[in-house]
């Protein structure tokens, strides 16, 4: 299928759209959701085929709820999903704290618990309640060309040998950590990896720990579990190594021995190894191209705070598009506003991220002893009216474009 054909197409205002956004992934599919709520012609495109399926992301904090509640998915969302109101935190199987959600000061006092293929699919449907929006799976972004009044983006449909172009306005990369808008944009990236691993898989749920969040330390390694909708329940290990195609009896294995849980590998549905790893684009945009969610940063994650910021980039994305595509002339105020106000709320959740797993990854005997102290004394004695609010990611600034004030946007 051609991406640019569409009865919606209108040959006389001469672009195919107003906003190519590459990447349906779920930063990419609320950007597009968003721009279609205010009428904007989006092409969306995707290289692939179909949506994944594994559950990778999985925590929606208040913030990202606040936005999703302009397109009336909160209720969506909080109906799929698991609303974690606990969570304890246990070093040496001893139980040092229990985290509660409930004073977070917010209409959403909990963390949502949503694999994100579920996130994915309720965005893409719904996409269909916007006409003036277009998804096109198996097309290839390859590259585009700058002109006076817009872009020529360049795209491959799946099997194809040709290109095609789509005249725009704007063109946003929302296509992940290896952005070929970025790299096409001429934009740059700072990076670093962080020396921890980490192995993850979804097993059917006999914990008996029904719908609360654990933490357990230890002077080896760390393990994290989160309930998943449906009686699953996600298991996070720290490994020194990656043990090859051992994946899911590794993992069962340290989850007994650390957290006494028995799981039985053959009933994990998902087993993933990944690392951590810090990114952040040098600039957030280049003339017409704008860069959102992974194409833009990357931070650990652990804690969950990627894609909830994404999200947050997608909101204020979507309102500086929009006013760019009324008022022209604001279209470069616009993005350099966009680019401050993102970056600042990014690094605030990178360092959290960082200084989280940092505390969470710490090994030995003395470490142990002293990370014990700090989260009994200090995250849940002196800062434990703070310590939920932090999690639950309200005290991030500009966390959503609630939160943004007037002065740090263009003026009217």
């Amino acid at each position: 299928m051609n991406p640019i054909s569409s009865s919606r197409r209108e040959p006389e205002f001469g672009f195919d759209a107003e906003v190519l956004v590459v990447g349906a992934g779920p930063v990419g599919l609320l950007l597009a959701n968003l721009l279609g709520a205010r009428g904007v012609r989006v092409l969306l495109v995707d290289q692939r085929e179909t949506p994944p399926e594994s559950s990778m992301a999985i925590g929606v904090t208040p913030p990202s709820l606040e936005i999703l509640r302009s397109l009336d998915l909160d209720r969506v969302f909080q109906e799929a999903g698991v609303p974690v109101r606990h969570a304890e935190v246990h070093e040496a199987r001893r139980c040092l704290g229990r985290l509660d959600f409930a004073g977070i000061g917010s209409d959403y006092p909990f963390f949502l618990s949503l694999p994100q293929a579920q996130t994915i699919a309720i965005l893409r449907e719904k996409l269909n309640h916007f006409p003036t929006v277009r998804l096109q799976g198996g097309v290839a972004f390859t590259g585009l060309t700058t002109e006076r009044r817009g872009v020529r983006a360049r795209l491959r449909n799946a099997g194809a040998a040709a290109e095609t172009q789509v005249a725009v306005q704007f063109v946003v990369g929302a296509d992940g950590h290896r952005s070929r808008v970025r790299a096409a944009a001429g934009l740059t990236v700072r990076e670093r990896d962080y020396p921890q691993r980490f192995i993850m898989g979804d097993f059917a749920d006999a914990s008996g720990l029904g719908t609360e969040a654990r933490l357990y330390f230890s002077a080896e390694a760390s393990v994290e579990s989160f309930p998943l909708p449906g009686g699953w329940r996600r298991w996070i290990v720290q490994t020194a190594a990656v043990p090859g195609p051992a994946l899911a009896a590794h993992l069962t294995a340290q989850v007994a021995r650390l957290a006494g849980h028995p799981l039985r590998p053959e009933k994990a549905r998902f087993v993933s190894a990944f690392g951590a790893k810090r990114m952040e684009v040098n600039h957030y945009y280049a003339g017409r191209v704008a860069l959102a969610g992974d194409a833009a940063h990357v931070m650990s994650s652990i804690g969950g705070q990627g894609m909830n910021t994404g999200f947050a980039d997608a909101e204020l994305l979507a309102a500086v598009l929009a006013r760019a595509l009324r008022e022209p002339a604001m279209a470069a105020a616009g993005f350099a506003a966009y680019e401050k106000i993102r970056r600042r709320a990014f690094v605030v959740a990178a360092r959290r991220a960082e200084r989280g797993m940092r505390l969470g990854t710490l090994r030995g005997r003395a470490a142990s002893g002293l990370r014990r102290v700090f989260i009994r004394h200090v995250l849940f004695g002196v800062l434990r009216r703070r310590l939920a609010p932090h999690f639950a990611m309200l005290t991030i600034p500009y966390r959503n474009l609630n939160h943004v004030p007037p002065r740090c946007l263009p003026a009217r």
